[in-house]
């Protein structure tokens, strides 16, 4: 994908979901909180085809941050879900 969009000129844009693990399951009605957000987009175009790995290292680590505030922000609302 990174190869792709810096040969198209394209911008990336991520897609974060907080964490699903032992999160969901199937066979109830409520499965509690899971969130998907959409980032801004991320420019290729200072990007070089020898700069891939530093494309995707980049866009990891905000993504990375991204989902521990998501995780978090679950956390919050499961909790004020727990006191109602």
């Amino acid at each position: 994908a990174f190869h792709a969009a810096i040969a198209a000129g394209v911008p990336i844009v991520p897609i974060c979901v907080s964490n699903t693990n032992n999160k969901i399951n199937l066979n109830r009605w409520n499965n509690g909180h899971v969130i998907v957000e959409m980032m801004t987009p991320i420019d290729t175009s200072g990007y070089t085809k020898d700069q891939v790995r530093e494309l995707a290292t980049h866009c990891h680590q905000i993504m990375a941050d991204k989902i521990e505030k998501l995780n978090q922000e679950v956390a919050e609302r499961e909790a004020a879900d727990r006191k109602h």
